[in-house]
């Protein structure tokens, strides 16, 4: 019995987990487009993302 309970556990996380990984690229995505919102949160994401990005790609 719960040996079953942790194969359905195990398979609850692995969904939760690729929803999550779906949501975050298509947040990646909307941040790279401008399309996050126009909020003081929203222009700091971007900035914080762009920044980033760019430090990312010059280290590399």
């Amino acid at each position: 019995m719960e040996q079953q309970q942790h194969i359905v556990n195990a398979e609850w996380h692995k969904q939760h987990h690729n929803r999550v990984a779906e949501f975050h690229k298509n947040h990646a995505s909307k941040i790279e487009h401008g399309e996050n919102g126009s909020g003081l949160l929203a222009k700091w994401e971007r900035f914080v993302y762009n920044k980033g990005k760019a430090l990312l790609k010059a280290i590399k």
